[in-house]
Protein backbone atom coordinates (compact mmCIF):
# COMPACT_ATOMS: atom_id res chain seq x y z
CA UNK A 1 0.00 0.00 0.00
CA UNK A 2 2.87 2.65 0.67
CA UNK A 3 4.71 1.75 -2.11
CA UNK A 4 1.40 2.31 -4.35
CA UNK A 5 0.59 5.58 -2.58
CA UNK A 6 4.34 6.35 -3.02
CA UNK A 7 4.10 6.16 -6.68
CA UNK A 8 0.61 8.03 -7.25
CA UNK A 9 2.34 11.05 -4.94
CA UNK A 10 5.56 10.98 -7.51
CA UNK A 11 3.12 10.79 -10.83
CA UNK A 12 0.05 13.56 -9.20
CA UNK A 13 2.49 16.19 -7.45
CA UNK A 14 3.90 17.84 -10.54
CA UNK A 15 0.50 17.60 -13.15
CA UNK A 16 -0.14 20.70 -13.70
CA UNK A 17 -3.78 19.76 -14.06
CA UNK A 18 -3.90 17.96 -10.33
CA UNK A 19 -2.17 21.80 -9.36
CA UNK A 20 -4.68 23.76 -11.39
CA UNK A 21 -7.94 22.27 -10.28
CA UNK A 22 -6.68 21.76 -6.63
CA UNK A 23 -6.40 25.74 -6.70
CA UNK A 24 -10.10 26.27 -8.14
CA UNK A 25 -11.41 23.67 -5.20
CA UNK A 26 -9.33 25.41 -2.54
CA UNK A 27 -10.42 29.28 -4.38
CA UNK A 28 -14.58 28.26 -4.44
CA UNK A 29 -14.34 26.72 -1.27
CA UNK A 30 -12.49 29.96 0.43
CA UNK A 31 -14.39 32.37 -1.23
CA UNK A 32 -17.51 30.55 0.04
CA UNK A 33 -17.17 30.62 3.61
CA UNK A 34 -15.76 34.07 3.50
CA UNK A 35 -18.67 35.50 1.40
CA UNK A 36 -21.55 33.53 2.38
CA UNK A 37 -21.25 34.46 6.35
CA UNK A 38 -22.43 37.59 5.23
CA UNK A 39 -25.48 37.47 3.32
CA UNK A 40 -28.93 37.74 5.21
CA UNK A 41 -32.26 37.11 3.80
CA UNK A 42 -35.42 38.40 5.24
CA UNK A 43 -39.06 38.46 4.39
CA UNK A 44 -41.07 41.02 5.64
CA UNK A 45 -44.59 39.57 7.57
CA UNK A 46 -47.45 41.88 8.99
CA UNK A 47 -44.86 44.39 8.60
CA UNK A 48 -42.55 42.76 10.48
CA UNK A 49 -39.64 40.67 9.69
CA UNK A 50 -38.41 37.17 9.86
CA UNK A 51 -35.50 35.70 9.14
CA UNK A 52 -35.73 33.27 5.96
CA UNK A 53 -32.13 32.56 5.72
CA UNK A 54 -29.66 33.90 8.32
CA UNK A 55 -26.57 32.57 6.99
CA UNK A 56 -24.37 33.86 10.12
CA UNK A 57 -26.31 31.24 12.03
CA UNK A 58 -25.10 28.72 9.65
CA UNK A 59 -21.57 29.45 10.51
CA UNK A 60 -22.06 28.85 14.08
CA UNK A 61 -21.57 25.34 16.28
CA UNK A 62 -22.97 23.30 15.91
CA UNK A 63 -24.06 23.95 12.26
CA UNK A 64 -21.17 25.15 10.78
CA UNK A 65 -20.08 21.36 10.36
CA UNK A 66 -23.02 20.52 8.03
CA UNK A 67 -22.79 23.91 6.30
CA UNK A 68 -19.22 23.15 5.19
CA UNK A 69 -19.68 19.73 4.52
CA UNK A 70 -22.39 21.30 1.97
CA UNK A 71 -20.55 23.78 0.40
CA UNK A 72 -17.90 21.07 -0.06
CA UNK A 73 -20.42 18.21 -1.40
CA UNK A 74 -20.68 21.16 -4.32
CA UNK A 75 -17.05 21.23 -5.41
CA UNK A 76 -16.83 17.76 -5.87
CA UNK A 77 -16.92 17.68 -9.68
CA UNK A 78 -13.76 19.17 -9.60
CA UNK A 79 -12.38 16.48 -7.57
CA UNK A 80 -14.44 14.08 -9.94
CA UNK A 81 -12.65 15.74 -12.70
CA UNK A 82 -9.25 15.36 -11.18
CA UNK A 83 -10.05 11.51 -11.45
CA UNK A 84 -10.70 11.16 -14.96
CA UNK A 85 -7.76 12.88 -15.75
CA UNK A 86 -4.97 11.42 -13.35
CA UNK A 87 -6.97 7.91 -14.77
CA UNK A 88 -7.21 9.30 -18.01
CA UNK A 89 -3.51 9.73 -18.16
CA UNK A 90 -2.30 6.61 -17.80
CA UNK A 91 -4.23 5.57 -20.82
CA UNK A 92 -3.15 8.12 -23.03
CA UNK A 93 0.72 7.84 -21.79
CA UNK A 94 0.87 4.23 -21.58
CA UNK A 95 2.12 4.49 -18.40
CA UNK A 96 -0.35 1.61 -16.51
CA UNK A 97 1.04 -1.18 -19.43
CA UNK A 98 4.51 0.20 -18.45
CA UNK A 99 3.83 -0.55 -14.46
CA UNK A 100 2.31 -3.70 -15.19
CA UNK A 101 6.12 -4.67 -17.54
CA UNK A 102 7.62 -3.49 -14.43
CA UNK A 103 6.15 -5.61 -12.13
CA UNK A 104 2.95 -3.97 -10.69
CA UNK A 105 -0.64 -6.27 -11.37
CA UNK A 106 -4.03 -4.65 -12.53
CA UNK A 107 -5.58 -4.56 -9.22
CA UNK A 108 -2.46 -2.59 -8.07
CA UNK A 109 -3.34 0.32 -10.75
CA UNK A 110 -6.61 0.53 -9.88
CA UNK A 111 -5.87 0.40 -5.95
CA UNK A 112 -3.50 3.09 -6.41
CA UNK A 113 -6.02 5.19 -8.01
CA UNK A 114 -8.16 3.99 -4.85
CA UNK A 115 -5.71 5.40 -2.63
CA UNK A 116 -5.31 8.34 -4.44
CA UNK A 117 -8.76 8.91 -3.86
CA UNK A 118 -8.93 8.36 -0.42
CA UNK A 119 -5.85 10.65 -0.22
CA UNK A 120 -7.61 13.76 -1.43
CA UNK A 121 -10.96 13.16 0.60
CA UNK A 122 -9.38 13.01 3.57
CA UNK A 123 -7.22 15.71 3.29
CA UNK A 124 -10.40 17.83 2.38
CA UNK A 125 -11.57 16.92 5.51
CA UNK A 126 -8.49 18.24 7.22
CA UNK A 127 -9.42 21.91 5.40
CA UNK A 128 -13.35 21.88 6.25
CA UNK A 129 -11.85 20.79 9.86
CA UNK A 130 -9.09 23.47 10.48
CA UNK A 131 -11.74 25.89 8.42
CA UNK A 132 -14.73 25.15 10.55
CA UNK A 133 -12.82 25.52 13.82
CA UNK A 134 -11.65 28.62 13.04
CA UNK A 135 -15.03 30.48 11.78
CA UNK A 136 -17.08 28.37 14.15
CA UNK A 137 -15.12 30.40 16.81
CA UNK A 138 -15.51 33.55 15.43
CA UNK A 139 -19.65 33.24 14.57
CA UNK A 140 -20.37 31.55 17.82
CA UNK A 141 -20.76 32.98 21.10
CA UNK A 142 -21.28 30.69 24.60
CA UNK A 143 -20.05 27.39 22.60
CA UNK A 144 -19.62 24.55 24.55
CA UNK A 145 -17.24 21.11 23.93
CA UNK A 146 -20.49 19.68 23.07
CA UNK A 147 -21.35 22.50 20.51
CA UNK A 148 -18.27 22.18 18.66
CA UNK A 149 -18.56 18.23 18.11
CA UNK A 150 -22.00 17.06 17.90
CA UNK A 151 -22.62 17.28 14.18
CA UNK A 152 -18.98 16.31 13.76
CA UNK A 153 -19.69 13.18 12.08
CA UNK A 154 -21.29 15.43 8.54
CA UNK A 155 -17.24 15.51 7.62
CA UNK A 156 -17.38 11.86 8.50
CA UNK A 157 -20.47 11.62 5.83
CA UNK A 158 -18.48 13.88 3.06
CA UNK A 159 -15.95 11.78 3.28
CA UNK A 160 -17.84 8.56 1.69
CA UNK A 161 -19.47 10.89 -0.62
CA UNK A 162 -16.53 12.71 -1.98
CA UNK A 163 -15.43 8.97 -2.22
CA UNK A 164 -18.23 7.49 -4.04
CA UNK A 165 -18.47 10.29 -6.34
CA UNK A 166 -14.71 9.97 -7.37
CA UNK A 167 -15.32 6.47 -7.68
CA UNK A 168 -17.95 6.90 -10.16
CA UNK A 169 -15.23 8.99 -12.02
CA UNK A 170 -12.84 6.61 -12.00
CA UNK A 171 -15.27 3.70 -13.49
CA UNK A 172 -16.22 6.17 -16.13
CA UNK A 173 -12.11 7.05 -17.08
CA UNK A 174 -11.63 3.35 -17.08
CA UNK A 175 -14.44 2.29 -19.08
CA UNK A 176 -14.47 5.42 -21.96
CA UNK A 177 -10.27 5.75 -21.91
CA UNK A 178 -10.85 9.16 -22.78
CA UNK A 179 -11.17 12.14 -20.81
CA UNK A 180 -12.79 14.47 -22.87
CA UNK A 181 -15.63 11.97 -23.26
CA UNK A 182 -15.62 10.91 -19.35
CA UNK A 183 -16.01 14.27 -18.47
CA UNK A 184 -18.84 14.93 -20.51
CA UNK A 185 -20.87 11.53 -19.85
CA UNK A 186 -20.02 12.69 -15.72
CA UNK A 187 -21.37 15.92 -16.59
CA UNK A 188 -24.16 15.05 -18.86
CA UNK A 189 -25.68 12.61 -16.52
CA UNK A 190 -25.06 14.34 -13.61
CA UNK A 191 -27.38 17.38 -14.62
CA UNK A 192 -29.15 16.44 -17.54
CA UNK A 193 -29.82 12.76 -18.16
CA UNK A 194 -29.96 10.91 -14.20
CA UNK A 195 -32.90 14.06 -13.15
CA UNK A 196 -34.89 13.62 -16.13
CA UNK A 197 -34.75 9.56 -16.07
CA UNK A 198 -35.70 10.02 -11.83
CA UNK A 199 -38.57 12.82 -13.25
CA UNK A 200 -40.08 10.45 -15.73
CA UNK A 201 -39.51 6.86 -13.49
CA UNK A 202 -41.56 9.59 -10.48
CA UNK A 203 -44.29 10.51 -12.83
CA UNK A 204 -45.03 7.26 -14.27
CA UNK A 205 -43.80 4.38 -12.42
CA UNK A 206 -43.32 5.29 -8.44
CA UNK A 207 -43.17 8.09 -6.66
CA UNK A 208 -40.21 7.55 -4.43
CA UNK A 209 -37.68 5.44 -7.39
CA UNK A 210 -35.78 9.00 -8.21
CA UNK A 211 -34.43 8.74 -4.69
CA UNK A 212 -32.65 5.39 -5.37
CA UNK A 213 -30.21 7.02 -8.37
CA UNK A 214 -26.84 7.31 -7.66
CA UNK A 215 -26.09 11.03 -8.00
CA UNK A 216 -29.41 11.77 -6.05
CA UNK A 217 -28.14 9.76 -3.05
CA UNK A 218 -24.47 10.84 -3.31
CA UNK A 219 -25.66 14.39 -3.06
CA UNK A 220 -28.02 13.81 -0.55
CA UNK A 221 -25.71 12.77 1.83
CA UNK A 222 -24.44 16.63 2.39
CA UNK A 223 -28.24 18.34 2.35
CA UNK A 224 -28.74 21.93 2.82
CA UNK A 225 -28.57 22.47 6.47
CA UNK A 226 -32.15 23.19 8.07
CA UNK A 227 -32.91 26.18 8.99
CA UNK A 228 -36.21 28.33 8.30
CA UNK A 229 -36.27 28.74 4.42
CA UNK A 230 -36.20 24.69 4.03
CA UNK A 231 -39.08 24.60 6.53
CA UNK A 232 -40.87 27.21 4.52
CA UNK A 233 -39.80 24.64 1.03
CA UNK A 234 -40.57 21.69 2.63
CA UNK A 235 -44.31 22.76 3.55
CA UNK A 236 -44.72 24.20 0.37
CA UNK A 237 -43.60 21.16 -1.65
CA UNK A 238 -45.29 20.70 -4.81
CA UNK A 239 -44.97 18.50 -8.11
CA UNK A 240 -41.78 20.94 -9.39
CA UNK A 241 -39.96 21.38 -5.67
CA UNK A 242 -41.05 17.56 -4.11
CA UNK A 243 -37.96 15.58 -5.86
CA UNK A 244 -35.65 18.57 -4.55
CA UNK A 245 -37.59 18.23 -0.22
CA UNK A 246 -37.75 14.17 -0.58
CA UNK A 247 -35.05 12.36 0.53
CA UNK A 248 -34.57 8.86 2.34
CA UNK A 249 -33.17 8.33 5.41
CA UNK A 250 -29.68 9.21 6.15
CA UNK A 251 -28.84 5.26 7.07
CA UNK A 252 -30.33 4.69 3.81
CA UNK A 253 -28.60 7.13 1.81
CA UNK A 254 -25.01 6.00 3.54
CA UNK A 255 -25.75 1.77 2.68
CA UNK A 256 -26.46 3.12 -0.64
CA UNK A 257 -23.78 5.22 -1.20
CA UNK A 258 -21.20 3.05 -0.06
CA UNK A 259 -22.60 -0.08 -1.78
CA UNK A 260 -22.72 2.57 -5.03
CA UNK A 261 -19.00 2.97 -4.29
CA UNK A 262 -18.01 -0.73 -4.33
CA UNK A 263 -20.47 -1.09 -7.16
CA UNK A 264 -18.09 1.88 -9.48
CA UNK A 265 -14.68 0.03 -8.00
CA UNK A 266 -15.76 -3.54 -8.90
CA UNK A 267 -17.05 -2.61 -12.48
CA UNK A 268 -13.52 -0.46 -13.07
CA UNK A 269 -11.74 -3.54 -11.94
CA UNK A 270 -13.42 -6.18 -14.09
CA UNK A 271 -12.92 -3.27 -17.18
CA UNK A 272 -9.56 -3.55 -16.30
CA UNK A 273 -8.71 -7.04 -15.67
CA UNK A 274 -10.07 -7.59 -19.07
CA UNK A 275 -9.07 -5.14 -21.43
CA UNK A 276 -5.56 -4.77 -23.24
CA UNK A 277 -4.07 -1.71 -21.66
Amino acid sequence: MKKLLRIETIKVMPYGVFQVLGILYLISFILSIIILPQIKLETSINEGSTDLLDLPSMFSFPVIWDTYAYLAAKSNIYLAILVIFLAGNEFSYLTFRQQVITGLSRSDLLNGKVLTIFAISLANMVVIFLAGILYGVIFTSGYSGWDMISHLPSLGIYFLQAVSYMLMALMLAVWLRNKTLAIVVLLVWSVILEPLIRLVLRKYIWVKIGLFFPVRVISRLSPFPENNLMDMIKQNANALTADFTQSLPLWANLLLAGGYGLLFYFIARKILLRRDL
